[in-house]
């Protein structure tokens, strides 16, 4: 009696693959177990964003979590291992607006999030589809959505509970604003791209009438002035420190301050504080508690 087992001679994956990965399904392999006895390994990883299809980075990063799942289940814990979508954002609405060819300001507000959720439906079903056909051992019936009306309301009672212990206040803060989507976008979200600008020449007039000459790329922030710095040890300006100058155009006085964080090699050694043109004009104006003015509008617009 021949016992050898017998396997095809080509490995047809298409064949194959799917005959076990439903093999598995059916036993419900993967699946959690809250009643079982021992210790439980729980694998709480970011729900991939719903912005478009997967691609060779998602399954590289979910091969190191796949791996360090069927680890642990081999030791003999009980392994948590849900599937999440980051559905309930910016991205999801971009790529709504993309998919169907319209923007936000289109439709009315609840038909516009109908649409969001038909579109990252398909999108979900489709990453699903590839998580399976990779074998990632995952309790399919853990799938949660942040956009749910449960993740929903774990958020607002996480949100209740820190403003009951005075953890949530109000203030008023610069931010990243896209003035197309008209909304504060996260620092993840924008790619930093190098352009070439040139340095502009602005007179300025000290109290005695002379004149301070500052270079700045940001001209158009001109009238968000609200100080000056110079260096403390640039002794081409250090009589001025304290001093005021009057802003061109817009005829207001801003301060002249002294701060180790100028360049005095950089332009004429002069720098305009606007708010808001950088990082570190927000520190500046957080550190000096400035003035806050708004020169463009929400749309972009001066």
């Amino acid at each position: 009696m021949d016992l050898k087992p017998r396997l095809p001679k080509r490995y047809d994956a298409k064949e194959i693959e799917p005959k076990w990965q439903k093999f598995w399904e059916e036993k419900n392999l993967y699946a959690f177990d809250p009643q079982k006895k021992g210790p439980i390994y729980s694998i709480d990883t970011p729900p991939p964003t719903v912005s478009g299809n997967l691609h060779i980075g998602h399954v590289f990063s979910y091969t190191h979590t796949e791996i360090m799942a069927r680890y642990f289940r081999m030791k003999g814990m009980n392994v948590y291992y849900p599937m999440g979508w980051d559905d309930n954002g910016l991205p999801s609405e971009r790529l709504t607006e993309k998919e169907l060819g319209i923007t936000a300001t289109d439709l009315p507000r609840e038909e516009f999030i109908q649409k969001c959720l038909e579109v990252t439906r398909k999108y979900e079903k489709n990453m699903e589809n590839l998580w399976k056909s990779l074998g990632l051992s995952i309790d399919w019936s853990l799938t949660y959505s942040t956009i749910s009306e449960k993740t929903r309301r774990i958020s607002q009672r996480s949100f209740l509970d820190l403003f009951q212990k005075g953890k949530i206040y109000r203030s008023t803060e610069p931010m990243i604003w896209c003035p197309e989507c008209l909304t504060a976008i996260a620092q993840a979200e924008i790619e930093t791209k190098p352009l070439e600008s040139s340095f502009n020449d602005i007179r300025f007039t000290l109290e005695d009438g002379k004149d301070l000459i500052i270079a700045t790329t940001r001209p158009e922030l001109l009238p968000a002035c609200v100080a000056i710095f110079v260096h403390p040890d640039d002794k081409r300006y250090k009589s001025l420190v304290g001093k005021k100058a009057r802003v061109p155009l817009f005829e207001t006085e801003v301060e002249i301050f002294a701060d180790d964080h100028v360049d005095p090699e950089k332009g004429t050694g002069v720098v305009m504080c606007c708010t808001f043109g950088d990082r570190q004009d927000v520190e500046w104006w957080r550190s000096k508690n400035l003035e806050l003015k708004l020169a463009i509008t929400e749309d972009g617009r001066m």
